[in-house]
């Protein structure tokens, strides 16, 4: 199921099992890049506006906040996270960029939600203010000129007349507090004792990229773009999708 912006949704109750104190559970997510649908790796040839093609060359995001949700708490599982799904082979696309969770209270969960990009309170902060080994200590994440941590990075090449000329490159990077997307799934989600759950949360970047002209304007490295990778935040929220 589509995954909505957290403002826009309607939670409906839903019961929640009780469980014994000892039950534990394990739970893995796949974070996967799809293009129309199919398994999506870089240097591989992909339709755009016609006569326009596509390379993906580089596709990673922040995930913050990463939690299941049930009618009375929240649980906690990662506070941020670098996905990069920038595998050359379909084969590592396919199975995507894994994050494990162990010992997880076994119940019936209501939903699972997390952010695209970083929360305010720590946007606020730079690479230096976190220890190396922190995901918020990568300076090619932090945008200087917009006092913010990159949330998004899409970046490739076009071929602009469907020839296999793929000498014009392309990056969108989003971020700054404005663009940051919280997303909720109130799906039901059942951590069972002794087993583990896996989720797939995928996106796919046509619908990322649909009514970008990437022609006209192939990067945003200037704060006058703000309206492009606005659009590419909301076409965002449209295309992660929910698998279990």
């Amino acid at each position: 199921m589509k995954i909505q912006p957290f403002f826009f949704l309607i939670l409906m109750f839903l019961g929640v099992v009780a469980c014994k104190d000892d039950e534990k559970g394990n739970l893995t997510i796949h974070f996967k890049a799809l293009y129309d649908g199919q398994p999506l790796s870089m240097f591989n040839t992909k339709p755009f506006t016609n006569p326009e093609q596509l390379q993906f060359t580089h596709l990673s995001f922040l995930v913050s906040d990463l939690a299941l949700v049930d009618q009375s708490n929240t649980v906690d599982l990662d506070d941020i996270e670098l996905v990069d799904l920038s595998f050359d082979d379909v084969n590592d696309a396919d199975l995507g960029y894994i994050i494990q969770f162990k010992d997880i209270d076994a119940r019936n969960y209501s939903g699972i939600k997390f952010g695209i990009g970083v929360p305010a309170d720590l946007n606020a902060k730079t690479p230096s203010e976190f220890p190396s080994n922190h995901p918020l200590s990568k300076t090619g994440y932090y945008w200087e000129a917009w006092s913010s941590y990159i949330f998004t990075k899409i970046e490739g090449h076009i071929d602009t007349l469907g020839i296999g000329d793929f000498t014009t490159g392309f990056a969108y990077h989003t971020g700054t507090d404005d663009l940051y997307l919280p997303l909720e799934a109130p799906v039901p989600i059942t951590i069972e004792d002794g087993k583990n759950k896996v989720i797939e949360i995928v996106i796919d970047y046509k619908e990322v990229l649909d009514g970008i002209n990437i022609k006209a304007n192939p990067q945003n490295h200037n704060p006058a773009d703000s309206i492009q990778i606005a659009q590419i935040v909301e076409n965002l929220s449209h295309a992660i999708t929910l698998i279990q």
